[in-house]
């Protein structure tokens, strides 16, 4: 199935805000914006304390908290190589849901706050259609 290059999700167990993603075929790992975040251990695993970017129409984001699967060495859009936390969570796009992993990272600078990338493409079974957007509308 074709989608568009930006498309509508829900992060299901994270927001209740439909939030736009950019589906970039030359990312391996999804990243999520987030605002802040923090790590501690609980015993002997490693979890995250965080907050999603905000929506525009999202005055104040929820904290979550999720274990740390493992810390990703991942290549930024200025080219740098750094570490990032890696969480699982599900996602919605279209009508499908998946369990999926995403990288964590401070994206103010950027216009879109969610990326999506390859791993996400193949859970899905979509193709990215570069010259559309939304081809999946607003959700169901």
């Amino acid at each position: 199935m074709l989608v568009g290059w930006k498309e509508y999700i829900e992060l299901t167990e994270l927001s209740d805000r439909l939030r736009i993603a950019k589906l970039d075929t030359g990312a391996l790992t999804g990243c999520l914006g987030v605002e802040t975040f923090e790590t501690f251990d609980i015993g002997t695993s490693a979890h995250i304390k965080f907050k999603l970017a905000k929506t525009i129409v999202e005055p104040a984001p929820d904290w979550h908290i999720l274990p740390i699967r493992e810390w990703r060495l991942v290549r930024n859009s200025s080219g740098q190589e750094e570490k990032r936390p890696l969480i699982e969570t599900m996602i919605k796009l279209g009508a499908q849901s998946h369990r999926l992993e995403f990288t964590l990272s401070r994206r103010s600078n950027m216009r879109t706050k969610v990326l999506l990338g390859r791993n996400t493409l193949r859970a899905f079974g979509y193709q990215v259609d570069p010259s559309r957007t939304y081809r999946l509308g607003r959700g169901s």
